[in-house]
């Protein structure tokens, strides 16, 4: 962010000059609390908008500079949410799926870069270690390996799925929950004899 407010410094603009700015060239109006008109005057005086309120080429390339920092930054989350050793970690979790097309007709394997994502919004919203998640990982593909995968989900949708609301379930946060709470219980299966 430093970074950030250093090249506006530079280029002696404000935060408001640049608001205005961004606004334009995303077609939306500036919110009431900034000063519209006193702003566009500035950046027609000092060359980043025309005189018919349109952005300069070096209003565009200044933009797409400040713009290119959030790109960098979003790169750094995923090693600052989910540690320096997310890649591997992730494999690891993958590792513990079968290699197998499930009853649904997908393949319970997913790509890793999907995974990537998945677990960003995972870390994000809820507060697990690694060591939770693949031991809830294990204990979910062993439960599902008895009934032979049947109805098990991908290794994607098991870390977040998209209900009907559009809102995201997951059933990893379960499965690490239950066994944050009793971690010594076994599942107790019981079988019907006809006779």
């Amino acid at each position: 962010m430093t970074e950030i407010f250093n090249r506006m410094i530079q280029e002696n603009i404000t935060p408001n000059s640049y608001y205005v700015l961004h606004s334009i060239k995303e077609n939306t109006v500036p919110k009431n609390f900034v000063n519209k008109e006193l702003e566009c005057r500035r950046l027609q005086t000092e060359g980043w908008l025309t005189e018919d309120l349109q952005l300069t080429s070096k209003s565009i390339i200044f933009i797409e500079e400040l713009n290119g920092f959030f790109t960098r930054t979003s790169k750094k989350v995923s090693k600052d949410l989910m540690g320096a050793d997310f890649s591997q970690k992730i494999q690891e979790y993958l590792d513990i799926f079968p290699n197998r097309k499930l009853s649904s007709g997908r393949y319970a394997k997913t790509n890793p870069k999907n995974l990537e994502s998945a677990f960003k919004w995972f870390f994000n919203t809820y507060d697990y270690s690694w060591d939770l998640i693949l031991e809830a990982t294990e204990k979910y593909v062993g439960d599902y390996a008895m009934k032979n995968y049947d109805f098990m989900r991908t290794s994607q949708y098991f870390i977040r799925k998209q209900a009907i609301d559009k809102s995201f379930e997951s059933e990893l946060a379960n499965y690490c929950e239950l066994i944050r709470t009793e971690p010594d219980v076994d599942d107790i299966y019981f079988k019907e004899d006809v006779v």
